[in-house]
Formats: C-alpha cells, structure tokens, sequence
C-alpha cells in the first residue's frame, strides 16, 4: 500500500505541474536585483528584453500577475523584434503553462520550436521548448511523448551543443518519468548519468534538483540509507540560501525519507515546515503536493479521519482539483479512506463520482479527438479547393499562352541553334591553333632537351679529353722528357764506353713514345680491330696486385669506329677506376654480339660503393656520356663490399 501511495503522489507531481522543475538560481534575493539592475540599466533594448522575460519566468510560479506584467512589457515593444525569433513565443508558453492555460501553452511552444529548430545560437532555448511541450502532453498521449522527445531530440541536441547543465537537467527529467511507472532501476541509471554530467558544472539549482529526485526513487525502492546520502548532500547546497523557493521541495524529500522509515511524527513536522514555506511563497501546486503527502503520512499512521480531512481541504482549495484527472484520483482517495472507515455510503458515493468523471474525461477527450479531426477535415478541404483554383487557372493560363510560347520557344531553339553552331565552329578554329602552338611548343622542347644533352654530352667528352691530353703531357713531362734528357747528358760527357747505356736507354724511349702515342690513338683499334684493342689493353692495365681477365663472343668486324673507339675508351676509363679506387683483386672484362645488340661488361671484387650516398665523379660521368653519344645504355650496379659491375648496351 505504501508503494502504491508513493506512485500516487509522483504521477500527480508530474501530469500537474506546467513544468517538472524550476530551475532559478539558489540566490534568489540577488538573482532577482541582477535582472531589475539590467532591466533599468540595460545597455541595448534587447538586453532589457531579454530580463523583462527572465522576470517573468521568475514570477511564473508564484504570481501570475507579476509574471503578466513582464512579458506584457516585452509584447508592447516596438524593439521585440531584436529578440531571436521564438524566444518571445517560448516565454509566452511557459507563463500560459504555469496559468494553467494548456492549449495557449502548447500552441506558443509549437510556434517557438519551429523558429529555433534552425538556430544553433539558441539551442538551450529549443531544448527546454521540445521539453515543455512534450510535458504538457502526457495527459493525451501518456508518458511515451515525454520519453520519445527526452531521448529522441533534448538529449542528442544537449550532448551536441555540450551543455552539461541542460544534459543533466534532461537526464533527471527522463530518470522522474520513470520513476512515475515504477521502473526504479532505469529511473535510478538516467539520476546516475545526470550526476556524471554534474561533474563538469559548479554547483547550482540543476545539482540540488537532481538530488531531489535519487531521494524520491531510493525512498520508492525502498533504500533509506541511499536516500539519506542524498537528502545530506540536498541540504548541504540549500542551507546558505534559507529563502530559497526550493526549501518546500526539500521538507518534502525529507518527509519522504521519514515516512520510509516510518518515522510518521517526524514527517509531519517536515511537511508542516513545507506547508508554512510553501504558503510564504505562494507555490500554491507544491502546497497541495505537500497536503497530498500529510494525506499518505495520515493513511499509514492508520488515522483515516485525519486523512479525511487532508483530501476534503485540497478539494475545497481547488488547486490540483481545478485539473479532472486530479479530482478523479481524489475522489478515489476519498472512496477509499471511508472504504476504511467503515462509510460504505459515502465511499460509494465518491466511487460514482471517480466514475462520472472518468466517463466525462473519456467524453472531452473524445470530443478533443473529434474538434481536431474537423478541423483537419475543414483544413483539408479547405487546401483542395484552394488547389483545385489554382490548378484550373494555371491550366486557362497555359492554353492561352500555349500558341506563343510554341513560337518562342522555336525561336529560342533556332537561335541557340546558329549560336551554338558558331561557338563550335570558333571553338573548332581556337582548338586547331592551340594544337598546333602545343605540338610546335613540345617539338621545341623537345629539340632543346635533345641540345642540351649534346651539350652536355659534349663537354663532358671534352673534359674527358682535357683531362687525357693533360695526363698525356705529364707522362710526356715525366717519362719521356726525364729520358731524353738522361741521354743528351750521356752523348755530351764524351765517353764512349756507354754507348750500350744510351742504346738502351733510346729503346726504352722508343717504348715509352710508342705506349704514350697508343694511349692517344690506339694502333691495333685501327688495324685489327676492337677484339684484339681490347684483349690488348686489358694485358697492357694488368698489374701485380690484380689480373684482368678478357672474354669475348660472336663480335662483328663491321662494327662502327666510331663505337669501337667509345667502347675501348669506357673499358680504358673503368680499368683505370678500379685501379684507383675498388681496391680488386680480379677484373673481368667481356664483350658480346646478339644481331645488332653489343654488350660490354666490366665486373670487379673491389670493396664496391652505395650508389644512393655516392655522388659520381669525372670518370663515371665520361662513362655515362661516352655511353649516351653511340645511343646505348648504361647500367652501373653496386654496394658497399660487394664490388662493382658497369653493363653497357648499345645498337650496330
């Protein structure tokens, strides 16, 4: 029973109130100077517009009247239309909402979402639209609305402009509509998540609501020791503010707790409390909220007449009884209690009348249902023959049009016609002469790549040749000069006994002018051949410390001078490299014939290089330019230890 009594007073917290939680600022006293300040000192029209609507929801719940006054201000403004466009329509609905005025409500948030639906700026504003909205209409179509729109719209778009406050505020509200069917354990998940989005917000009114609430459901499930957790932490944020319209709402969260443990006297003097603030501040709704609970404190100290009297006085103020569905569930209180009583007269009486009265509440619902179906009807009438005038004038029109537009349009159409067949004639002729300019551009492009790598080519031979003549000059300088001076000496000192020393000494000449003169123009190329230039050089280069080692295959004798000498002179340069530099101990040359395909191959043992790091030197260029005059290829591979192969190919 206490259960049932429990779930009673939640759903009536919920289907009667214009909304499920005020949310003011625990200050209230400086809160209020804030807004009157900016209301008289405000920089901007808009600025104090703003605060006139701020004023008004203040009011909302506790005087009418003043709450009137304000928005009045707003709606009498030649500068109204500064404000956002919805946010007027949204403060209008919540102060009909708070009046009791459900259908003025309804229509003013309708108006206010449509507006803010495409303002990102005013997210907030649409969030509590969509959920005032959804509130007002759990008495047509259940809780199912409000949980639809909590889950479908206010929390996605809360999450989406990071609102913490609103995201928690959305999540406690989803937590109560639970609550109210008696689903605990889910109401207690969604109290649960609001609490983590409290995490990121300093403390303020949406924390103390949100305990408010986990108080409510632990003492339903029943959990005294959680609720206390909470009613602790409620008052720790409402003890500095002891004018706060939220003191109501705690005494009765606390008279909840003591009536779950029982302690019905200490509930009393908690709910007394609230009744005295409640009455202070004229929260008329919350009074009688506070009068149902003495009701249900009274029924479980089995002190039926008390509870009598507590369910005759909320009838007699017609606050929650001004609602049907609110005097049906009293009236069924009432039959209950005197059920109990013993009054088996006066509970049927009240049971008739819970009776009637859920006839008539099916019957204004009914008659709801029909209002709106005609008004569809009449609507949809109304658009069809409205359609139906426009589609018959448009059809006069376009018959008496017809004519000249089917000459227009021919005209039109012969027009792009000549239009488009000149456009493509003079994109024909701009296309040609643009294909002509490329192709002259890429030939020439082409030509200069071709120049310069000639050119290129070019020099770097004659480096090379520089560089040979040079050399050349030094084994002149050196070799030959030093021995035709050592004779000269001999010849002048007269002594005829060396006359053997000089003859040798002029062969060795001889044999030095002849290795110097086969170095510029080797004789054997000219008369027997690549071949046999090649095996020969190879001997000549051969030194103690590394063989050369000649191979040769199907080689032609009409081979072009010109490539020969190429050739034998990139043997000459990589034999004189690996000379040098690889440190080898074997050189392997060889050169082969397939067709008109010539292959030379110079691979050695030395201690190799990595071609990525290396940057090539005067030689490897010559080889690369040498290669690049006869229209061959080159292929140099490498690495570090692993010795050096130079592949040349080219066509005869």
């Amino acid at each position: 029973m206490t259960k049932n009594i429990f779930l009673l007073i939640v759903f009536l917290l919920l289907a009667f109130s214009p909304k499920a939680q005020q949310w003011i600022p625990l200050d209230e006293e400086k809160y209020l100077q804030q807004i009157t300040q900016q209301i008289h000192s405000g920089k901007t029209d808009t600025v104090r517009l703003r605060h006139y609507l701020l004023l008004s929801e203040y009011w909302a719940q506790s005087d009418s009247l003043k709450s009137r006054e304000a928005l009045q201000q707003v709606i009498q403004s030649p500068a109204k239309h500064t404000l956002p466009k919805g946010m007027l329509a949204y403060y209008q609905g919540l102060y009909h909402a708070y009046a009791g005025q459900k259908a003025k409500a309804k229509e003013f948030y309708r108006h206010a979402i449509e507006a803010l639906e495409n303002d990102p700026q005013h997210a907030d504003l649409l969030i509590r639209a969509w959920h005032d909205y959804a509130y007002l209409q759990i008495d047509e179509k259940g809780y199912d609305v409000l949980v639809k729109t909590l889950t479908d719209q206010c929390i996605p778009a809360s999450k989406k402009s990071r609102n913490s406050t609103l995201l928690a505020y959305c999540y406690t509200q989803l937590g109560i509509t639970f609550m109210s069917v008696g689903q605990f354990d889910k109401a207690e998940e969604y109290h649960q998540k609001a609490l983590v989005a409290l995490e990121k917000i300093p403390v303020q009114t949406v924390h103390l609501l949100t305990y408010f609430n986990l108080i409510s459901n632990y003492c339903y499930k029943p959990d005294s020791q959680s609720a206390k957790i909470y009613l602790d932490k409620a008052l720790a944020i409402i003890q500095p503010y002891p004018d706060s319209r939220q003191y109501p709402n705690y005494y009765y969260q606390e008279a909840m707790y003591y009536t779950t443990k029982q302690e019905y006297d200490q509930a009393l003097l908690s709910l007394e409390s609230g009744v005295k603030m409640a009455q202070e501040k004229k929260q008329v709704r919350l009074l009688h909220l506070l009068y149902f609970r003495k009701y249900n404190v009274y029924l479980m100290q089995q002190d039926y007449q008390k509870a009598k009297s507590q369910l005759e006085h909320i009838l007699q103020e017609k606050v929650l009884g001004s609602e049907t569905v609110n005097r049906r569930i009293t009236y069924t209180q009432l039959a209950n209690v005197n059920e109990l009583l013993g009054d088996y007269k006066q509970a049927y009486h009240w049971m008739k009348m819970s009776s009637n009265l859920g006839d008539s509440i099916q019957q204004e619902k009914l008659l709801e249902k029909m209002n709106e179906y005609e008004i569809a009807y009449q609507t949809t009438e109304k658009q069809q023959k409205i359609d139906r005038l426009e589609q018959e004038k448009k059809e006069d029109e376009l018959l008496a049009k017809n004519k000249n537009l089917r000459i227009t349009i021919l005209a039109i159409a012969l027009g792009l016609s000549v239009v488009i067949a000149f456009l493509i004639y003079i994109n024909y002729r701009k296309q040609q002469k643009l294909n002509r300019q490329i192709s002259l551009s890429h030939q020439q492009d082409l030509l200069h790549i071709e120049n310069q790598r000639k050119y290129e080519a070019t020099r770097a031979v004659l480096q090379g040749e520089e560089q040979e003549r040079q050399r050349i000059a030094q084994d002149l300088h050196d070799s030959m000069g030093g021995m035709l001076a050592n004779i000269r000496m001999s010849i002048s000192s007269g002594d005829s006994q060396n006359s053997t020393d000089i003859l040798r000494k002029i062969d060795k000449s001889i044999a030095e002018m002849r290795r110097v003169s086969r170095n510029l123009m080797p004789e054997t190329l000219k008369n027997l051949g690549l071949e046999t230039a090649l095996r020969e050089l190879c001997e000549s280069m051969g030194q103690k410390n590394f063989s050369i080692q000649f191979e040769s295959f199907n080689l032609s004798e009409y081979i072009p001078f010109q490539t020969q000498l190429m050739l034998y002179r990139i043997t000459q340069e990589a034999i004189s490299n690996v000379t040098r530099y690889a440190q080898a101990a074997n050189v392997i040359v060889q050169i082969s014939q397939n067709e008109n395909l010539l292959s030379l191959t110079i691979e050695d043992d030395g201690i190799g290089f990595d071609p990525s790091t290396i940057t090539y030197g005067l030689g490897l260029r010559n080889i690369e330019n040498r290669v690049r005059l006869i229209g061959g290829t080159v292929d140099i591979v490498s690495a570090r230890g692993q010795g050096t192969t130079i592949n040349v190919e080219c066509h005869v």
